[in-house]
């Protein structure tokens, strides 16, 4: 009797299990992944790599010497003019004292010199002027009789030896200014030499900017070819990145970018495009060409947080739609002459392929006319679908499966 419990129970099993094999089902329609179409800004961006650039000056001595004095440290913001460095300079200040005390004692020798030969001058004239007056007066009593030839005679050789007195002070004095002259010159000329040479001790800031390295060490000798104080010029820093030529025509000066530095990822920062270069460069043997494309930076963090030769990324946007209807790329059926997608009725689960106009595409979506917003798009389309065909999917929104 048991053993014809089992056989039953067993055969209405076996009887079931062919029942829900054998019983028609509803039609599930095919597997797809859906995707919504959403209404947003929309923007399109030319990705270039670069480096950080900057004006560097190396500023050295133009004359060897020892540092007296280094009066900056690397990240210090110095003006224009202001003094960085000096050298040892005891012995041409020496010097230069000794030659300018020279050169006004040699002025003040000169001047009276001058003074002398004025006076001397003057009281040879009134001798002259008054012999010669002496003369004529002699020679007209001569005629009359009233004075002898040796008179006339001896006033001729007064007048001659006053003239010859005045000649030979104006060539002594010729010759003395001469003398002083070449001895005041040579001290000017070395007062030149000396001020030149302490000029040159001073080491100036050319222009505005921030100490990026110090090579000076007081007391140690340096040389015009040795080392230097590195100054990065204020509002110099920029980007220099190389573009691809096929991002070329969308890009222009003015547009905006944010780069971010290799060494801070996590710390974007906001520029703008200066200019384009005039060549493109290619890379490498039958490589595209690339196009330098200068950046200015923006932000006001860039000199704290960028440095000259740092590899940096820039992300140029070249369009931007505020209220754009987006969809992902692999929506979009290729066809010739025209784009579509593939729309879901949710209500009938169903689809049917509607032509759509790509308004602008980035790397990721396209913004299109000609669906509602909110329509629910089959992304990558499998080649069986069929117009009014049924599908299944799962929405991303809420994972349910419909």
């Amino acid at each position: 009797m048991r053993r014809w419990i089992w056989i039953v129970l067993v055969a209405l099993s076996l009887g079931l299990t062919i029942f829900g094999l054998m019983r028609p089902r509803g039609e599930q329609g095919l597997s797809v992944n859906v995707v919504r179409a959403e209404r947003g800004e929309f923007v399109r961006e030319a990705r270039a790599t670069g480096v950080v650039e900057a004006r560097l000056y190396a500023l050295t001595f133009p004359r060897p010497g020892r540092v007296a004095e280094v009066r900056v440290q690397e990240g210090q913001t110095v003006q224009a003019g202001q003094l960085l460095a000096v050298l040892e300079t005891p012995n041409e200040e020496l010097q230069l004292r000794a030659a300018r005390e020279t050169l006004s004692a040699l002025r003040v020798r000169a001047s009276a010199q001058d003074g002398e030969f004025r006076t001397n001058q003057t009281r040879l004239q009134n001798q002259l002027g008054e012999a010669r007056r002496n003369l004529s007066l002699t020679q007209r009593l001569l005629q009359v009789g009233s004075a002898s030839q040796n008179e006339v005679s001896q006033l001729i050789r007064q007048v001659a030896d006053l003239e010859s007195q005045l000649a030979s002070l104006s060539q002594t004095r010729a010759s003395t200014q001469r003398d002083l002259q070449a001895q005041i010159e040579a001290r000017q000329t070395e007062i030149a030499g000396l001020e030149r040479t302490i000029a040159q001790s001073s080491l100036r800031a050319p222009v505005a900017g921030s100490i990026s390295s110090v090579g000076f060490l007081v007391g140690v000798e340096t040389t015009a070819t040795g080392a230097a104080i590195r100054l990065m010029e204020a509002g110099s820093l920029r980007v220099q990145v190389r573009l691809l030529e096929a991002d070329i025509p969308g890009v222009r000066p003015g547009q905006p970018v944010t780069l971010e530095l290799d060494a801070a990822p996590n710390q974007p920062l906001q520029g703008k495009v200066d200019r384009l270069g005039v060549q493109a460069e290619v890379a490498g043997a039958g490589g595209s060409a690339l196009l330098p494309v200068f950046i200015r930076f923006l932000d006001a963090r860039a000199e704290a947080v960028a440095r000259p030769s740092l590899t940096i990324t820039a992300r140029i946007t070249t369009l931007r739609l505020p209220n754009a209807l987006k969809v992902p790329l692999e929506t979009l059926v290729e066809e010739p002459g025209r784009q579509s997608v593939w729309v879901v009725d949710e209500t009938t689960r169903t689809v049917r392929k509607q032509p759509v106009t790509p308004k602008a595409r980035n790397l990721t979506h396209a913004a299109v006319e000609g669906i509602a917003d909110g329509s629910l798009l089959v992304s990558l389309p499998p080649e069986a679908l069929e117009e009014g065909g049924k599908v299944s999917y799962r929405l991303p929104q809420t994972g349910g499966q419909q």
